[in-house]
């Protein structure tokens, strides 16, 4: 049975660990903003990373879609065709999260032109939807195609199924804590686990994304979320030990935003009473 926060630590004290340069990122953008330097942006808010290390950057663009999911979509809060450039001038990818829920025919064939524009080489669709994952390989081919997190591949047995569909796959961040399982996991090159977290880490709902993917298809227009009556937080104040990790086998790994200057930082025992 998993011991929840056994695999955490203090980032204070241990920040140089991330900078293994064995380990490769994929970093959110959700902070991003249209006029600020997306290279400032990745050395500011992963200010313990080399940005050789990151690898993509995962997040929305201002080019809406459909699909989606995981955030509320804010063209105020994604990746202009400025940021891309930059991004792709420095080798590192774009990795769209396409995580809605829902799918169908129609709105794959609405959303050709943009599945279009950003299909190349090194980047990354991110899915929740088995369907739009296989119509994506269908027909754009060069995208490499991830699990995301909100599929809540929670068995070796549902790993092992997902690698017929997906180049790579997402761990819930809560099974971090579980070292039977993660040992047990096969492929690791193919697996990405989270380097830190914030709120889905602790919340025993998560109820919070089909929400988003109904609002983001307008099929609603509020999201029910635990966060604020369980206390918890949005963004990143759990780290995780990547050097265990790798000693396991796991090299990928993903990372939110954290409030590195402000007193946000907790070590295990501060976690565990939160």
């Amino acid at each position: 049975m998993k011991e929840q926060y056994k695999n955490l630590v203090d980032l204070k004290i241990k920040h140089e660990i991330f900078k293994n340069p064995n380990y490769t990122y994929s970093v959110s953008g959700r902070w991003v903003g249209g006029r600020m330097d997306v290279l400032n942006y990745l050395r500011f808010y992963f200010v313990y990373l080399n940005v050789s290390q990151i690898h993509s950057v995962f997040g929305s663009t201002t080019e809406p879609s459909d699909f989606y999911g995981g955030r509320i979509y804010d063209p105020k809060k994604s990746l202009t065709e400025t940021h891309l450039e930059a991004l792709y001038n420095r080798n590192i990818n774009l990795a769209l999260t396409l995580t809605n829920h829902f799918y169908s025919q129609e709105l794959f064939e609405k959303n050709l032109p943009f599945l279009e524009k950003y299909h190349r080489a090194g980047n990354v669709i991110i899915c929740t939807s088995d369907e739009l994952a296989k119509q994506i390989r269908k027909n754009f081919p060069l995208y490499t195609l991830r699990a995301s997190i909100i599929k809540n591949l929670n068995t070796v047995e549902k790993v092992k199924k997902s690698f017929d569909i997906y180049d790579d796959v997402v761990i819930p961040m809560d099974l971090n804590d579980d070292d039977e399982f993660l040992e047990n996991l096969p492929e690791k090159n193919r697996i990405m686990l989270f380097a830190n977290s914030a709120c889905a880490y602790s919340c025993p709902a998560r109820i919070c994304y089909a929400e988003i993917s109904k609002v983001n298809q307008a099929k609603g227009n509020k999201v029910r979320c635990k966060k604020e009556e369980l206390g918890l937080l949005e963004y990143a104040f759990y780290f995780f030990d990547v050097d265990k990790f790798y000693r396991m086998g796991f090299s990928n790994f993903k990372l939110i935003p954290a409030k590195l200057f402000s007193n946000y930082l907790v070590t295990k025992s501060e976690s565990a009473t939160k």
